[in-house]
């Protein structure tokens, strides 16, 4: 174990899979020397052989990366700014030959910063390995270490977690055990290593540290792993009296050497890998017009049958466990949070053909063995399609469906606990039919699932709210001539809220004005108008759900047509002010979703986007 192994290209495209895309192949697998920004190299460079170089600028076009290539000949390999993979058509022959760099193309989730910091890294690691098998996770590096030296081998992260171990005999101590089935080392094990000064020790020391056996506790040597002077784990012996201390001293030197690409890989990845699929399945669900570094990145076909699911806001700690159960649902299932929802996506790439109905009922029999019975998980299923750039129309409708499912409020999610109740079925099951004949959102003890058929009713006044939001955000602000009826100098006076051809008054100034009026006077006048409209405009029972005397409720519907000139016994100006309050609810609703998904992230260290 003397012979020094050489960084070679190969291994660092390996090791950057995800956040740096191939855009050609390498003719020669070449030792890298360096790893460089292209206005950090200099004229009097003799030669760029192997050198990786950074180059910053965006392309141009096909052209400007021609000169590119040229200009670097001889390069390992260049890495160059998302996009460019849209000039590659029709390339001509001087991007290949000799000495022509291989392409690499950055992904647009990480930074360049955080590749030239990985790629020197990786490179420091491999320069220093010796010529130790070359193995890919640190579990079969482990398991190299300990059948060397017999001695059993923990591998652990900065903050003693175990991220590997392998044991040598079936005997174990009380402390390995407890290290190994909890995955980090006892809360009461490490006061005791702090207090006695010896984790200071190992973190300060560049050489292997010795800790003597005591009692029934074995003799235990580690080892710290650094990368540029920065701590990135630990390597732990436990030996018996038969292993010579000086012998495991001097292959844990060594293993640490060789461990060092292999703890890179584990630590620096895995951040990497769930922002750039974050990133990737989030231009999916946009709809964006190049999905090919998307596609690529989640190794997803173009074609195929594909359904979006959305979750409302999951608990931290349950996720990990809802990860698990989708992906044994469908092993295909990509995951990521979408921030403009502050919902949970998913994605599902099907075997076959499935409709939504079918991808719900087969989420559900897994969430129904996997979760606890407290709580309660809603989601919704969108249209299953067929190409990947139509993803998107599917994820809008599950991101409806789940503002659907929570428009119907806690009254739902109170019943869908208990099971002995039917499923909540909307304002029609609340009359005693179902005019479709179907069943509503599934549930189970723990999960409510629904299809656009589930809820269509709650859909259809979703889809009117969007569709006018987004035409109130094009209306002028005033009605017709100086006066508008919202500004309370003018009651009764109503102005068509579709149309005089001079000029439209917006669409939800009524509830605004409302809004406002409340706001002002700590009133309820907004609330009144909602629970009336949702009574159908039965004073006894409003009143009732108000807590106020029918009196009352008059007065303060008087109050509503003084403030915003329409009446609730005129059609026209009814049909205005319930159209109104549609909209200003659903503003309210998804502006709490993009609040609260702020928060989250907030919580959860912010945002981790370049």
């Amino acid at each position: 174990m003397t012979d020094a192994a050489s960084p070679r290209l190969s291994h660092l495209i390996r090791d950057t899979e995800g956040f740096l895309l191939p855009l050609t192949e390498a003719t020669d697998d070449v030792v890298v020397t360096r790893v460089e920004f292209d206005f950090d190299l200099h004229a009097d460079t003799p030669t760029l052989t192997g050198t990786v170089v950074l180059i910053t600028e965006a392309v141009a076009g096909s052209g400007h990366l021609d000169a590119l290539i040229e200009t670097h000949r001889g390069a390992a390999a260049l890495i160059l700014s998302p996009g460019t993979h849209d000039h590659l058509t029709d390339a001509p022959a001087n991007r290949q030959g000799e000495s022509a760099p291989v392409l690499l193309e950055r992904s647009p989730a990480v930074t360049w910063s955080e590749v030239l910091v990985h790629l020197r890294q990786l490179r420091e690691g491999a320069a220093s390995t010796l010529a130790w098998p070359d193995v890919d996770d640190l579990s079969a590096l482990a398991a190299v270490i300990a059948e060397t030296t017999g001695a059993s081998i923990t591998i652990e992260d900065p903050a003693s977690r175990v991220l590997a171990h392998a044991n040598l005999g079936d005997e174990l101590d009380e402390i390995r055990r407890e290290t190994i089935l909890s995955g980090a080392i006892p809360g009461w094990r490490i006061a005791e290593l702090e207090e006695s000064g010896f984790l200071d020790t190992v973190r300060r020391s560049t050489d292997v540290v010795e800790r003597p056996a005591d009692g029934a506790t074995p003799a235990r040597s580690v080892i710290a792993l650094r990368s540029e002077g920065e701590l990135i784990g630990t390597i732990w012996a436990a030996y018996p009296e038969s292993v010579a201390p000086e012998s495991l001293r001097e292959v844990l030197r060594d293993a640490a050497r060789a461990a060092l690409p292999v703890m890179l890989r584990t630590l620096r990845r895995s951040p990497f890998e769930k922002r750039i699929r974050r990133e990737a399945l989030g231009s999916i669900l946009l709809g964006a017009a190049d999905l090919g570094p998307a596609a690529t990145l989640l190794a997803l076909p173009f074609s195929g049958h594909y359904a979006a699911l959305a979750f409302a806001e999951v608990a931290p700690e349950r996720e990990p466990a809802l990860r698990f159960h989708l992906r044994a649902a469908f092993a295909d299932a990509v995951l990521a949070h979408d921030d403009r929802t502050g919902r949970l996506a998913v994605l599902v790439h099907i075997d076959g053909h499935f409709t939504a109905a079918e991808v719900k009922t087969r989420v559900l029999a897994a969430l129904k063995r996997s979760l606890p019975s407290s709580g309660m998980l809603l989601f919704g299923v969108g249209c299953t399609v067929e190409r990947l750039d139509h993803v998107h129309r599917a994820w809008k409708e599950a991101v409806d469906i789940v503002d659907a499912l929570l428009s119907r409020g806690t009254r739902a999610r109170g019943r869908a606990a208990d099971t002995s109740h039917p499923p909540e079925r909307g304002p029609a099951a609340e009359r005693g039919h179902s005019p479709s004949g179907r069943d509503s959102s599934t549930v189970t003890a723990q999960a409510i699932g629904a299809t656009a058929d589930d809820v269509a009713a709650e859909l259809i006044g979703l889809t009117a709210a969007d569709a006018l939001r987004a035409a109130d955000s094009q209306l002028p602000t005033s009605g017709v001539g100086s006066q508008s009826p919202m500004s309370g100098t003018a009651p009764h006076t109503v102005h068509p809220p579709f149309g005089s051809s001079a000029v439209s008054p917006q669409i939800s100034a009524p509830a605004r004005a409302l809004a406002a009026h409340d706001a002002e006077h700590n009133g309820q006048l907004l609330e009144t108008l909602r629970v009336y409209f949702a009574t159908v405009g039965n004073s006894a029972e409003a009143s009732r759900r108000l807590h106020v005397h029918t009196n009352s409720l008059r007065h303060r519907l008087g109050r509503i047509e003084e403030i915003t000139g329409l009446s609730t016994s005129e059609r026209a100006e009814r049909l205005w002010l319930e159209l109104s309050v549609l909209v200003v609810d659903r503003e309210t609703a998804l502006g709490s979703e993009r609040r609260g998904s702020e928060r989250s992230g907030s919580e959860r260290g912010g945002s981790t986007r370049p």
